[in-house]
Order: C-alpha cells, then sequence, then structure tokens
C-alpha cells in the first residue's frame, strides 16, 4: 500500500472515529442500545380497538394476575375513556374480561391485606373502587385526592403556570394536573406515583417548547387520606439526563436493593424539531432509591416503548410497554419483555 493511501486510510480511521464518538455524544445509539439483559418476549396484547392505553397489573391472591387499561372499544362513545381487565396466570396469555369501570382513565391497583383489590383512577380528580375478586368494583366515597386531570389541551396552555421548584411539600393548589398514576404499597405505607405536566420555561426552550412532564407523588397511611410528599420524584432536567423534558408514565417495583421506578423518558429541544432525533433518545428508563422519593437514574434506556407496566415474577422482572398502533394513531397495542434479578435485588 503506497504512502497516500496509508495517510488516507488514517484520515478516514479519525473521521470515523469521530462520528461514532458525536453520534455517542448526541445519543445517536441510544435507540439501538437498550440493556440486553431485557429479553423480547413479543406482543402480548394486541386488540382490534384502543382499550390497552396505559397498563397496570395487580397480583391476585391466587397468584394469577390482572391487567387493567384504559380507552375504548369498538361499542364505546368517542368520548369515553373506561377502564377495562385483562387476567393471565402465566404473564403471556391474556384473557379480555371486559369494563370494570366507566368514565374512568388511567388505573392503578393494589392489593389490601385482606386480598381485596383497590383501583385507583381519575375521574376529575383520583378516585377509588374496590373488589373481592378484582373485577366487579364498588366506587368509594370522595376524592383520594383532588386535581386536574391529564395534560392540557394547546388552547389551555397559558392556564399553565411557568416551570417552578417545589420547595418541601408544596401546595395542592399548585398541582394543575395529574396524569399516569402508579400506586407502590411497601413498608405499611402506600405511595402514589403521578405526571404533573406545567407550561415550559420560555426562557430555556423558547417558543418551541411543549409542555413539561415531571413525575410527582402523594402519600397514605391507609390508603384512603393522601397528601403531597416533598419534592419531586423524577425532574425535568435530572442529571444525568440534563436535556429530560418529559419524566413520565411511571411504575414503581420494591425489590431488595430499593425501589426501582421505570419511566419514559423524552427530550428537548431536539423532542420539538426532528422525529429522529426524538427516537434516538427516548425510551423507558430506570431510577433507583432507598426510600422511594430520591431517585438516581441510569444513563441509558432499558428497553423501548411508553406506558410501561413492570411487575417482579419469581426470579424475574416483567414489563409490559405499549406500543402505538400503525394503523390507530393514539392506541397501543403491548409488548413483553423479562430480565432475570440481579443478587443484590433478590
Amino acid at each position: 500500500m503506497k504512502g497516500n493511501d496509508w495517510r488516507w486510510l488514517g484520515v478516514g480511521a479519525v473521521v470515523l472515529i469521530g462520528l461514532i464518538g458525536l453520534a455517542f455524544y448526541r445519543g445517536l445509539f441510544r435507540y439501538v442500545l437498550f440493556d440486553p439483559a431485557w429479553n423480547y418476549k413479543g406482543m402480548v396484547v394486541v386488540p382490534d380497538d384502543c382499550s390497552a392505553g396505559n397498563p397496570e397489573i395487580v397480583e391476585l391472591p391466587n397468584g394469577c394476575l390482572m391487567m387493567y387499561t384504559h380507552g375504548q372499544t369498538k361499542e364505546s362513545h368517542p368520548s369515553e375513556n373506561n377502564t377495562y381487565a385483562r387476567s393471565s396466570c402465566d404473564g403471556k396469555n391474556w384473557k379480555w374480561e371486559g369494563l370494570v369501570l366507566k368514565n374512568a382513565s388511567m388505573p392503578t391497583a393494589t392489593r389490601l391485606p385482606d386480598g381485596r383489590i383497590r383501583l385507583y383512577f381519575m375521574r376529575g380528580g383520583i378516585k377509588s373502587a374496590v373488589a373481592k375478586e378484582g373485577l366487579k368494583f364498588v366506587e368509594e366515597e370522595g376524592y383520594r385526592f383532588e386535581a386536574g386531570a391529564g395534560a392540557p389541551r394547546p388552547d389551555e396552555m397559558d392556564k399553565v403556570r411557568e416551570y417552578y421548584k417545589v420547595e418541601g411539600e408544596g401546595k395542592v393548589e399548585d398541582i394543575q394536573s395529574v396524569a399516569h398514576l402508579s400506586v407502590a404499597a411497601a413498608e405499611g405505607r402506600y405511595r402514589i406515583y403521578f405526571d404533573e405536566s406545567m407550561k415550559a420555561d420560555s426562557r430555556k426552550y423558547g417558543d418551541k417548547a411543549w409542555p413539561l412532564w415531571r413525575i410527582r407523588s402523594i402519600s397514605s397511611s391507609d390508603g384512603i387520606n393522601w397528601r403531597l410528599d416533598p419534592g419531586v420524584r423524577i425532574d425535568v432536567g435530572q442529571a444525568p439526563l440534563t436535556l429530560l423534558q418529559r419524566s413520565s408514565n411511571a411504575t414503581v417495583v420494591k425489590l431488595k436493593d430499593g425501589y426501582h421506578l421505570f419511566f419514559f423518558g423524552g427530550f428537548s429541544p431536539w423532542e420539538d424539531l426532528t422525529a429522529w432525533k426524538r427516537w434516538a433518545w427516548s425510551g423507558t428508563y430506570e431510577a433507583v432509591s432507598k426510600d422511594g422519593l430520591n431517585f438516581e437514574i441510569s444513563n441509558w434506556p432499558e428497553f423501548p416503548g411508553n406506558d410501561a407496566a413492570v411487575i417482579r415474577r419469581g426470579e424475574k422482572l416483567l414489563a409490559y410497554p405499549g406500543r402505538a398502533q400503525a394503523a390507530r394513531p393514539g392506541c397501543s397495542d403491548i409488548m413483553l419483555f423479562e430480565r432475570k434479578l440481579t443478587a443484590k435485588e433478590k
């Protein structure tokens, strides 16, 4: 090989290394570098309607599972957002159980000490219902937490205050919206993690900013009376995800080494500009906490998808993220990923 050839080969190698480094820096490999410990097991819920949004799963006293989702069936009115159930004893094959609550969205459930299932849902605020077998629910009186429901529409954005810091517990009246509930029960207490949306700080994001999403929580000793927890669980721009604009759709699993919180991460300002940059960064991330309040985030996404429900099943974690239906924008199918517990998690 001639000297010029070696020289050009060296220049090409340097350029290639530079491009690879830039791609890593810009997050372009995040979409393909999901944690290989998570094994894809296929699609497990593929409805022919929009009934599989926001999956949440609870284990029944008999060891089987109940999945609650929200949305609409073909028989529903388009304006309805109802809660439906599916059951499974192996976590892979899900049987349709039908409607469990009308006009009830973003469900999450926990098993009570007496074996009953308490379901929390959104209807103008957080309400609850109980059922012995997890299907025939009786609504409980009043609200568990009174706040807004869902992200504001674009024509309502001027009503949402600027991004603000939470001093201590914060004020209930400051919460403008609540979405995507996930309840965790541990050590005699209950905690509901929820999304809070607000207007982006125009000084940071300019006029192209989408609504910010961050994860807050409320706690209770009896599951009925709730109060805001201090601070923010996963905040906008929280290290190491400094470009994080949306942390949402939390699901929490209590393991031996602490609380494992899985959430969808969306990034800005790139997210507001081009789809391919959004795909390069977005995914389901994991954060770990000793107390369920202060979380440290992993730097790479665990698996693709959104609205994931994650549960422990024996020596494994099962994750059920949603995947958008190509034929129905805004509707989801549900995938299954598995990974083995590590020694420190068991």
